[in-house]
């Protein structure tokens, strides 16, 4: 064909185009049953100038967010989502993205927590001080604040949850309501919500606008700075607004004089009250100064001199000036109320002394009598109290009355909004938590506050010296508090769910590096327990988080918050008469996602999960009734016909004009139709690597005799046990292992793991300490052996870092998870594995451990690692003979695993790859970790000693069998076959980059040497789309022989063993 001999097209001229096939993807006829999530993103980010676009794909996702293959979608491209909502939204008229969040957090507190530690980092990039104090250079008013906001709403969603949820559902099982009419009103009920949250007595746009228009007139004063007057204000949303302390909303600098006569003869007073746009009723705002100390919420805390601040308390909000904000004060720090702990400082040096915190924040505050201290006390109590769904609003009457109760007798309240009451017209009425809310909250703030306390160990003991760090690690372990539900959040909202319930903190390994103390937590968790207060929940070891989290925490409350009634208001429309869903056989899940729940109802996740369902040869969608459906509505496919029949939402007409161009022409893709292109571009689902594990059962005793057992033996209650890759379990007195599958024999295994583990497999390991853990558990608490005997325990690992950014890595393990299914889907051996990270702040997070592995600087010197011949050497000292069954079957995982890596180091730019950062576990398999270079950025930069593409050393060589050898042979053809399929998946790829790098903070994109867009340029060029594609497979050859024993990887390999005293 003639466009086989064209250069394909740059992404710059096929945008247009890549446009079209997008929408067609997702809407067009030719997608039976499925909502693509990567394109869905790419839509939104291709219109990010358009919010008809943006607001209508929200909505058509939510719709569909009850599947559990679309949430595995939304979950991750997360952080996409997470940042656009961040950096776009500044500019828009409506809060789209962020509603589109609250809904889905609504689904899941998994999914909540996830994107609070997203915002979490953001906020410290964009905060006015830097930890330390100092003005941050990042500053950013208005993302800040709309982290801080999002933030504060994502908790209220989960706490005050779905208000009519259980009425739902109480409704659905009586049969009151059809599944399908259950489903849209559960999702009308959370769009609800999630609009009372980011309206109520606020709109963003004009908060954007005040920020924008606030101006610092230009007076002659040098000492003091009058740049960034526009930041000087806080950035109120919109309501109507009467200021008392001038007419006129202009801001004057004054001199260092006029400011210390201002605090020293300022009073708390009320600033401004405003006029809520859903209640009608008047929300003051009051300022005043305080001495102010500040603390910082890590391990270690460092504290300063006192300083004179200006605070202000407006909408749940605590900010804190260098003075008052009308005469040219800087934003300094801000504080979300909301939850909050207000107390009088015990045993404090000074008088007055009083402190709210949070489980972010401490400020330690002095006032300048008790009345003072006893005003502000009652006004921080009130926001923090709120209940979120109704303003908050705190009345001139009742704020005054401070004299009717003395502070001194108030006991420090509970860390929790409950206590107090909220002021209103000199009365005030209490908005306590009911049962299931308090709950929720407890649940959301100890999962916060327990992985902040693994992460706060190594902190501690990155103070420490190396030499004293393992002996402090076991006792500092041992004092984490654990939650009563907490569970180690390094999953998805679709994996199982498993409970820690205890730590094996004398197994704790700790790391020493120069700048850190990495730490590796062992966990005793558990699965399949009975589930609610009442234990009569069924006991499912299968079961998911969310599903979990629902049924954990969905309870009915006997005395509901009556003034939510506000909210259902209109909520009568869903209950038109609908046809009935018809009932229809399993679905046909082209992805192989197992749904671990399909035993019984579940009330998280839709009946039908987007798949082709079986049912008199039409799909389940095309099964509902279109009846009353208009004309536009007949166009596209399934999905969006049944959405716009049930959605009352307009189409946009952008989206209608591509879909009316791509129905009235023959379904091909944009490339083929482009005679510059040969390619298509085809619909990547992520999908999960599926390992074959066979059940091991030992002797309950701990003999060496194991026997195999049928899966279908290994069973809870009926239900079938799915495990984890590896490790073992106890079920009663019985220790289970598991065992991969893929002709590596258990004698060569055994050999493998003297060199990399140090003689004990991760089974091994695991089945060790949880009968230690068991017997312990005996010992101490014999009342809950009967419940022991009817769980599932096992080990649940990783590791906890402090100090380090993670967040740039959290991106590249994503894009590998991206390219692995492209692999997959194109049906290519490639081996890689996407093991999971989390960032939960700037410098802090979690990683997945790598079991069964060390690094390649470990494997070379440990004591049985042969002394000549390298890795070739150990290959056949480990697997046997070259021609033997193990041995073939370690090759083949090494061919293919070196395959995966090369080609995701060449694309991602990925550098730093000493023999610290590559790992090897006992089947064979190259596992690349440590990505803070990447795209491109390289250690030395313009000097970088690692010029060759990827690394590929003589000793990977000789393990292929040379560059004659047949596993070479084949690492080229995967090499070249995975190359062309990353290449016809290009554009998402590159939309992935571009989305990210979009005002990013990663190093990889910032700077003088990658900001600018340098890093997606470069990753444009890397995957040739300029070149035909009949020479693609010359040039990935090339790309291979360029990195064969390439002189400048042997020069860093030597410069890291002189260096770091890394093996070559």
């Amino acid at each position: 064909m003639s466009s086989q001999t064209k250069p394909r097209p740059t992404t710059t001229t096929t945008n247009t185009e890549f446009k079209n096939q997008l929408v067609h993807d997702v809407f067009g006829r030719d997608n039976k049953g499925r909502v693509p999530m990567e394109k869905v993103a790419m839509l939104i980010w291709q219109f990010r100038d358009d919010p008809a676009v943006v607001h209508f794909m929200a909505q058509f996702v939510a719709k569909f967010s009850g599947s559990r293959q679309v949430f595995d979608g939304i979950e991750f491209y997360l952080p996409q989502i997470a940042h656009m909502i961040i950096h776009l939204e500044a500019d828009w008229d409506e809060a789209i993205l962020e509603r589109f969040a609250l809904v889905i957090a609504q689904q899941s507190q998994h999914f909540a927590l996830q994107l609070t530690w997203i915002l979490q980092g953001a906020i410290e990039d964009y905060q006015p001080e830097t930890v330390e104090g100092r003005p941050n250079p990042g500053y950013n008013q208005l993302f800040y604040h709309r982290c801080i906001t999002l933030l504060s709403n994502i908790e209220r969603c989960v706490v005050y949850g779905s208000p009519r949820s259980i009425e739902l559902e109480k409704m659905y099982e009586k049969g009151d309501i059809s599944r399908a009419e259950y489903e849209q009103m559960k999702l009308e009920d959370r769009l609800n919500n999630a609009r009372e949250i980011t309206t109520h007595g606020a709109n963003f746009r004009n908060m954007v606008q005040r920020v924008k228009n606030t101006n610092l007139p230009k007076i002659p004063t040098p000492s003091l700075p009058t740049k960034g007057g526009s930041s000087n204000r806080t950035p109120t949303k919109g309501t109507s607004t009467t200021t008392t302390s001038t007419s006129k909303e202009e801001v004057v600098v004054a001199d260092a004089a006029t400011i210390a006569a201002d605090a020293e003869t300022s009073q708390t007073q009320l600033v401004q009250t405003s006029t809520s746009q859903t209640t009608g009723k008047q929300i003051s705002k009051y300022g005043g100064y305080l001495l102010y100390k500040r603390r910082f919420r890590t391990a270690c805390y460092k504290r300063k001199g006192w300083k004179s601040r200006y605070f202000e308390i407006e909408e749940r909000m605590l900010y804190c000036y260098n003075h008052r904000p009308i005469i040219g004060g800087r934003l300094v720090r801000a504080m979300p109320l909301e939850g909050a702990v207000v107390s009088i400082t015990k045993k404090g040096k000074y008088p007055f002394m009083f402190e709210a915190r949070n489980h972010h924040f401490q400020f330690v505050m002095r006032a300048k009598n008790a009345n003072e201290m006893e005003l502000w006390m009652k006004l921080l109590r009130g926001e923090s109290e709120a209940n979120a769904l109704i303003p908050h609003i705190i009345s001139d009457d009742a704020a005054a009355a401070t004299g009717n109760g003395n502070v001194e007798e108030k006991k420090e309240e509970k860390n929790s909004p409950t206590n107090g009451s909220v002021g209103g017209g000199g009365g005030g009425s209490p908005n306590k938590l009911s049962s299931s809310q308090q709950a929720r909250y407890d649940f959301f703030k100890n999962e916060r506050d327990f992985v902040a306390s693994v992460c706060d160990v190594a902190e501690v003991l990155r103070f420490h010296e190396p030499k004293e760090r393992k002996a402090l690690a076991p006792g500092l372990v041992a004092a984490v508090t654990l939650p009563p539900c907490g569970y180690v959040p390094l999953c998805k909202s679709t994996d199982v769910w498993r409970r820690v319930d205890g730590v094996m903190s004398k197994d704790t390994r700790v790391f020493n590096t120069n700048e850190r103390c990495p730490m590796i937590y062992y966990f005793v968790a558990k699965r399949g327990e009975k589930i609610g207060s009442t234990g009569l929940g069924p006991k499912n070891p299968n079961l998911d988080v969310a599903e979990y989290l629902h049924m954990q925490f969905q309870v009915p409350d006997t005395d509901p918050v009556g003034k939510l009634d506000a909210i259902t208001e209109g909520m009568g429309a869903e209950d038109e008469e609908e046809e009935k869903e018809e009932e229809v056989g399993e679905d046909d899940d082209t992805l192989g996602l197992e749904d671990p729940t399909d035993s019984r109802s579940g009330t998280v996740w839709s009946e039908d999960t987007m798949g082709a369902r079986k049912s008199k040869g039409a799909s389940f969608l095309s099964s509902m009734s279109t009846k009353g459906m208009s004309t536009p509505t007949r166009k596209g496919n399934d999905q969006l016909r049944k959405f716009m029949e049930d959605t009352v939402v307009k189409l946009p007409s952008k989206l209608s004009m591509q879909i009316n161009r791509f129905e009235s022409r023959k379904k091909l893709s944009y490339l083929d139709r482009n005679a510059a292109s040969s390619t298509r571009i085809t619909t990547t689902p992520i999908i999960e690597k599926t390992v074959i594990e066979l059940p091991i059962i030992e002797n309950p005793i701990g003999d060496d005799d194991a026997s195999d057992m049928d899966m279908d033996c290994l069973s809870l209650d009926g239900q079938s046990v799915v495990s984890r890759e590896g490790g073992s379990i106890i079920m009663g007195d019985q220790v289970v292992a598991f065992e991969q599958a893929d002709g590596v024999d258990k004698a060569s295994l055994n050999r493998a793991k003297h060199v990399v583990c140090g003689g004990e497999s991760w089974a091994e390991k695991s089945a060790r300490m949880l009968k230690t853990a068991k017997a312990e558990s005996a010992k101490n608490d014999k009342t809950n052996v009967e419940e022991d005997d009817t769980c599932i325990h096992e080990i649940v690992t990783f590791m906890a870092k402090s100090n380090d950014d993670l967040r740039q890595e959290v991106f590249v393990m994503q894009m590998i998870h991206y390219f692995e299914s492209v692999f997959a889907k194109s049906n290519i051996p490639i081996w890689l594995k996407t093991y999971r990270i989390l960032s939960t702040s700037k410098t802090t997070g979690l990683i997945e451990v790598l079991t069964d592995a060390t690094s390649i600087h470990g494997l070379k010197t440990a004591d049985k690692y042969p002394e000549t011949g390298g890795m070739r050497a150990y290959f056949e000292q480990v697997y046997g003979p070259p021609t033997s069954k193990s041995f073939l079957a370690a090759q083949r995982n090494f061919t293919r695993s070196l395959a995966g890596y090369s080609l995701v180091s060449y694309l991602l730019g990925l550098k730093d790859r000493h023999n610290g950062n590559i790992m090897i576990d006992t089947r064979g398999h190259v596992i690349h970790i440590d990505f803070g270079f990447a795209f491109g950025m390289a250690p030395g930069h313009e000097w970088s000693m690692e010029r060759a593409p990827f690394k590929l050393t003589k000793d990977y060589m000789d393990v292929m069998g040379g560059p004659t050898g047949e596993s070479f042979k084949e690492f080229q053809k995967l090499f070249v076959e995975g190359f062309k399929a990353a290449r016809s998946n290009s554009l998402t790829a590159l939309g992935l980059v571009e989305i990210m790098m979009y005002k990013s903070n990663y190093p990889c994109f910032t700077g003088t040497r990658y900001g600018g867009g340098v890093g997606l340029k470069r990753f444009e060029k890397r995957l040739m789309l300029d070149v035909p594609d009949v020479k693609v497979g010359k040039k990935a050859k090339q790309l291979i022989n360029s990195s064969m024993d390439n002189t400048g990887t042997k020069l860093y390999d030597v410069f890291q063993y002189h260096s770091n005293g890394l093996a070559v």
